[in-house]
């Protein structure tokens, strides 16, 4: 698996301005939620031989971050995170994470489609495609979007596009307020844990989505192949609503 993004330098921002919220903490939480949706049976027994106490970390983190953002956030698991109830709040989140097993899956309609699966508290997990997240989003805007799974960042990756994020680096302009983090290739829990409490850690200390990510490639992966990608507004702050700069952009 290629590093070539390993190289990819601290840049320096180019926008300097101060969060403005409006309204109330409350009023601005209420208005755009976040669903945070980890799945814990496919990584533990009898799903998987190995019990995995990585990923209920991966899922308060998240939570944690999204609310720190202004999100109004809720996580799900087991049979809380289904196909059918995941479909059913994402054309209502602005925030959305998830952990789960990911990859390009043959769709009904004879194409393959990036996506990842329920969790539904059994071994037998239905796959959620990006083509089913498009139709219900319909375009709606997107905040920050962190796909935690294999492949959800690969060149022919669809996730972005259902959440409405455009697959370029804005970095010298803006696309908005959003932001899509993914993996490359196969990946273990264990990197991908390491990258996102860095990510998480850096955003809350006021860092852009775009320096959070660089901060979170800085070395130190069991694997040698560990790799990810993000498409979005580098600049932005990652707070909750519509377009924000991040707080110390100097």
């Amino acid at each position: 698996m290629s590093r070539a993004r390993w190289w990819r330098r601290l840049v320096p921002p180019v926008l300097s301005a101060v969060v403005v919220m409006a309204g109330s903490a409350a009023a601005v939480q209420a208005a755009y939620p976040a669903s945070v949706d980890v799945n814990r049976s496919g990584f533990n027994p009898p799903c998987d031989n190995d019990a995995n106490f990585i990923v209920p970390k991966m899922q308060a983190a998240a939570k944690a971050a999204y609310a720190r953002l202004g999100h109004d956030a809720e996580d799900y698991t087991g049979t809380q995170f289904t196909r059918a109830a995941t479909l059913g709040r994402t054309a209502g989140d602005w925030g959305y994470y998830v952990h789960s097993h990911g990859d390009y899956y043959l769709n009904a309609d004879g194409r393959r489609y990036t996506g990842f699966r329920e969790d539904s508290g059994d071994c037998s997990q239905a796959v959620i495609f990006s083509k089913d997240i498009k139709a219900k989003r319909a375009g709606r805007q997107s905040n920050l979007v962190f796909v935690s799974t294999c492949h959800s960042a690969d060149a022919g990756t669809t996730l972005p596009d259902a959440f409405a994020i455009a697959k370029t680096k804005s970095i010298g302009t803006t696309q908005g307020a959003e932001f899509y983090v993914g993996f490359l290739g196969l990946q273990w829990d264990s990197d991908e844990w390491v990258f996102e409490q860095r990510f998480w850690n850096a955003l809350a200390g006021g860092r852009s989505v775009g320096a959070s990510f660089d901060i979170a490639m800085l070395g130190a992966f069991n694997s040698s192949s560990f790799d990810a990608d993000w498409w979005g507004t580098y600049h932005w702050s990652g707070a909750a609503g519509p377009w924000t700069v991040c707080k110390t952009c100097s």
